[in-house]
Order: structure tokens, then C-alpha cells, then sequence
């Protein structure tokens, strides 16, 4: 089995150890996954798939993950071990996508309920009405015919329709700490230095992240009181004090923004995400409207050079993430990737996209071209499937020489992320 399979089936069963460790009064432990055959474990609709199977069956999430062999969840039950594998098998053949799902239980001292312990049949496969472990053992069926038949039957959870607010903003929470554990980053703070931000550290950039929900239940419950507009703007200026206060400067000023303008977007759309960059463009030209961005340093960068950048990325619903840097991370991690580097694939094409005015106001626009130029290189190694690591470590000690950023394509890797876990 490839080694990154086997490293990420470690880490599965060890933090299965830890749930075990940690279970309390649950009665039955749950470790729901799926089965894709091949290389290319990550397909459209198995995250949707996952979940549904956890909220079918009623269980508390203990901890859930997305490695290299696919979405998983361990959770809590506080059902008799028995009935709840009796449960999840049942849920297993309720509809066609069930059997690609992939359903242990577990007493609390670690034994596993299967299916014959209750007298039930084996595993169908995919293909045939055969048990599944005969046709593997005896290959009766190709891994692209059976690839093929999981593409099918996923169909109906490849293309979420709806997202819920309350699910998005706090995977907005969650995006801010992905973008900043993602290591290294050039000129930005991770878990190895601060980047070309000496007055940051990894530590105060996370107690800043931690700051956006008491954001993001501000804007929920304003917004639900049919607030004015100007109401809703006062929670951004407060989360901007709030962090300035926290740590001394407004490390996620802009990711205020644009998170708070999706959140509210999403609010008014009622969750369609075909409607959502509709309704992020419309919500934009209200706020600009009413607080036309003058005397601001982006402002008289975006006038002195032409700049379009996060103001017109706002009106125009987020190009950068809708049209370039979500479908670049989704098509990662279909075509196989594991999730670290199809983040880094993310950050080649934002690098290559986002009009950053970040790295304009640090070093002119020779600094957006750097920019363009070290994405087009991230991507090619990418492509060639090399080691990106050293490259970055060598761009970041140059950005850091030259004082060169990328806030802007910051906040857009965290936004991204944001709504495909919560489109997911």
C-alpha cells in the first residue's frame, strides 16, 4: 500500500486510541469512512456522504478528519453496541451511495461489533451481488470500473445546493486556522516563523483567529434582527478593536471583511450557493456605497496604480476563490492529492490571481509580479510532482529580505477552504 495511505491509516487508528481513552459515559464508539477503490480516494460528494451517515444515526462527533485516504468522523453513541451497528448496516444499504460507506463500532474497552457477531450477511460488492471481499480476492472487476460505479453512485451528494450560515461561519473559524498551520508560506506567519511580519507571531495570530466567532454570532444575530446596515458594520469595526486589543495590530483585518461579507451573503441568499457570489457582489456595492473606501492606504494604492483588488474582487463576488481557487483545490483533491499539498496547489493559483495590494503597498507592483511569477513556479513543480518544500523555504527567506507579503491571497486560501468544508 502506497506510504502516505499507511501514515494517514496510522494517525486514523491512533486517534481512534484517543476517542477510546476519552469516551465517558458513550456506550458505543462509531468510525465512519468510506471505501473508494484505487489511488484517488477523493471524489465529489463522499464528505457530504460522511456526514450524513454521522447525522443518520444520531451520533456526537468526537473528532472528524480529511486525510489522504478520504473524509472520516469518530463519534460518540450512547446506543447499545449492537443496535448501533445493526443501525449503521441498515444505513449502509438504505440507498445505493450507502455502500460505499464504510461503518465500524466500538465497544468502550475497544472490541468491534461486525456483522457476522449479529448474523448479518457480508458486504456486497459494488458490481455484482457477490460478497465484496470474494470479488476483491479472486479481482473479478478492474479499479476503474469500480472507480466508475462510485462516481455514479455519488452523484446525487456531488452537488450541494444549500449551505447553512451557521455551518459556514464556523467553518470561516476553522479556514483562518487551516490557512495559518498550512507550512512553509512565503512572507506569512505558520507554525515555522512570522514571515515578513516581525510584529506577529504564530501564537497571537491564533489567539487572533480565535477572536472571529464572537464576530461571525455577532453578524448572525444582527442580521436576524433585520439590523441596518450600519449595525452590521459596527461588528466588524468591534472584531477589528477586538484583535487590535488582543494583539496589538489587526493580523486578519481583511479576512473581517471578506468573511463577513460571505457570511452575510450567505444569510441573504438563504444558503444557495448558486446564488452566493450574486449575492456577495450586491452586498458589496450597499457597503461601498454607503462607505465609500477614501483616505485609505489600499485606496490610494488602487488609485495610483489602477488596482482593482479587494474591493472591486468584493463587487464582483469573489473571482479569486469562485472561479480560480476553489475549483483548483477541489480538482486536487479528486485527481488524488493529499490535502497539504493540494493547499499548496490553492496557494500556487491564488499567487497567480488575487490582485494583492498587500505585496503592492510593501514593494510597488514589481511585488504583484513576483507574486504572479513564484506561483506559475510553485504550480509547475506541483505539477511534475516534486517537493515543493525547499523552494518555499528558499522564497521565503527572499520575501522576508524583501519585505514582501501576501495578505490578500491569505484571506482567499481561508475563505476557500471555509466554503468547501461547508459546502462539503
Amino acid at each position: 500500500m502506497n506510504s502516505v495511505f499507511l501514515a494517514a491509516r496510522d494517525e486514523r487508528e491512533r486517534e481512534l486510541r484517543r476517542a477510546l481513552a476519552q469516551c465517558g459515559d458513550a456506550a458505543s464508539i462509531l468510525f465512519v469512512s468510506c471505501n473508494v477503490p484505487g489511488p484517488a480516494k477523493h471524489r465529489p460528494g463522499l464528505s457530504r456522504l460522511a456526514q450524513g451517515a454521522l447525522d443518520g444515526l444520531e451520533a456526537v462527533a468526537a473528532h472528524s478528519g480529511f486525510d489522504a485516504l478520504g473524509p472520516f468522523h469518530i463519534a460518540f453513541s450512547a446506543g447499545d453496541p449492537a443496535q448501533v451497528k445493526a443501525a449503521a448496516v441498515a444505513l449502509e444499504g438504505l440507498t445505493p451511495s450507502g455502500r460505499i460507506l464504510d461503518i465500524d463500532v466500538y465497544r468502550p474497552d475497544g472490541t468491534q461489533v461486525d456483522r457476522a457477531s449479529l448474523g448479518l450477511p457480508q458486504r456486497p460488492c459494488l458490481l455484482c451481488a457477490e460478497p465484496a471481499r470474494e470479488c476483491i480476492r479472486a479481482g473479478r472487476h478492474s479499479a476503474a470500473e469500480l472507480l466508475a460505479k462510485v462516481d455514479a453512485l455519488l452523484h446525487e451528494h456531488s452537488t450541494p445546493q444549500r449551505l447553512l450560515p451557521e455551518t459556514l461561519a464556523a467553518t470561516l473559524h476553522r479556514g483562518a486556522l487551516r490557512e495559518l498551520e498550512l507550512t512553509p508560506k512565503p512572507g506569512l506567519v505558520d507554525r515555522r516563523d512570522c514571515g515578513s511580519h516581525p510584529d506577529l507571531t504564530f501564537e497571537a495570530m491564533r489567539a487572533s483567529a480565535d477572536l472571529l466567532p464572537l464576530y461571525y454570532g455577532e453578524l448572525l444575530e444582527r442580521f436576524g434582527e433585520q439590523r441596518p446596515l450600519n449595525e452590521l458594520n459596527q461588528a466588524g469595526r468591534d472584531a477589528e478593536d477586538r484583535m487590535l486589543r488582543e494583539i496589538g495590530t489587526n493580523g486578519h483585518k481583511g479576512y473581517i471583511f471578506l468573511s463577513g461579507l460571505t457570511l452575510l451573503a450567505a444569510c441573504q441568499c438563504k444558503g444557495r450557493i448558486s446564488q452566493l457570489r450574486g449575492a456577495i457582489a450586491d452586498l458589496a456595492a450597499k457597503f461601498f456605497s454607503a462607505c465609500p473606501p477614501q483616505g485609505t492606504i489600499g485606496a490610494e494604492l488602487r488609485a495610483r496604480h489602477g488596482l482593482g483588488g479587494i474591493q472591486a474582487e468584493a463587487l464582483q463576488g469573489l473571482p479569486a476563490v469562485f472561479e480560480h481557487g476553489w475549483p483548483a483545490y477541489r480538482d486536487a483533491l479528486e485527481a488524488g492529492l493529499e490535502p497539504r499539498l493540494a493547499g499548496f496547489r490553492l496557494m500556487a493559483t491564488l499567487m497567480r490571481t488575487v490582485e494583492d495590494t498587500t505585496a503592492v503597498r510593501r514593494c510597488g507592483l514589481e511585488g504583484l509580479e513576483r507574486l504572479r511569477r513564484d506561483g506559475a513556479a510553485l504550480q509547475g513543480l506541483l505539477d511534475m510532482g516534486r517537493d515543493p518544500e525547499p523552494f518555499l523555504l528558499a522564497l521565503n527567506e527572499d520575501y522576508r529580505r524583501d519585505n514582501l507579503t501576501m495578505g490578500g491571497v491569505a484571506d482567499c486560501m481561508a475563505l476557500t477552504w471555509a466554503l468547501h468544508a461547508a459546502s462539503a
